[in-house]
């Protein structure tokens, strides 16, 4: 499993030394950048793409608060963990607003910190594992009114400009039927059109072997 990849923003350079020996030994997670201030924590979540940003409240050029929704643009799958000497609640309701889950006051230990984070961990895997399955379902949906509209096609002996393409697309797509994608190759071959039944009969040998290869 690849590591956690996080960034850390604060403008005390103490506290960016603290945090970045902390996660040294944590073997599944990596410091891939350190920002000193809210603009430089924006533009190295737009580079990197962490998974995580720990976010001090109080930075120049930019507070965090603003950098968290920042962030939020330019990197969305980022959770942002707010790190501040402020307990005030309303700090804290404006931090939660805006989506923060984890909010930590300094100072505070490894173990604090560690237990924080492991907390976005599990938070991020559930939001990759429901995107992942709205994914899914999208591509599901997709296919099913592909394999209707290319069956439909085919029922009327279309071979239009837009047949031909839905064909095509039929043809190079992951989960084609290659009883079907064989038919599709007969009109290609019917048409003369020598390229694609070229590149239909090497998606099925590439198919027949388990790998998928595009159409061009």
């Amino acid at each position: 499993m690849a590591p956690l990849r996080l960034i850390i923003a604060d403008d005390a350079p103490e506290f960016r030394k603290s945090v970045r020996a902390m996660m040294a030994l944590e073997r599944d997670i990596e410091v891939v950048a350190v920002a000193r201030d809210g603009q430089e924590a924006v533009e190295l979540a737009q580079k990197h793409q962490p998974d995580v940003v720990l976010m001090d409240i109080n930075m120049p050029r930019m507070d965090g608060l603003t950098a968290i929704r920042a962030v939020s643009q330019v990197s969305p799958s980022t959770v942002c963990m707010i790190v501040s000497s402020d307990s005030e609640n309303e700090t804290l309701r404006k931090a939660m607003a805006i989506g923060v889950r984890e909010y930590l006051i300094k100072p505070f230990g490894p173990d604090e910190l560690m237990s924080a984070i492991r907390r976005t961990t599990a938070q991020i895997s559930d939001t990759r594992r429901r995107t992942e399955e709205a994914t899914r379902a999208i591509e599901t949906e997709r296919y099913q009114y592909l394999l209707q509209l290319v069956l439909t096609h085919l029922r009327e002996e279309r071979y239009d400009h837009d047949a031909l393409k839905a064909y095509r697309a039929y043809a190079a797509h992951a989960e084609a039927d290659l009883d079907l994608v064989a038919r599709l190759a007969e009109v290609f071959v019917a048409l003369r059109d020598w390229k694609t039944v070229r590149q239909i009969c090497d998606r099925m040998e590439s198919a027949s072997r388990g790998v998928t290869r595009p159409l061009d």
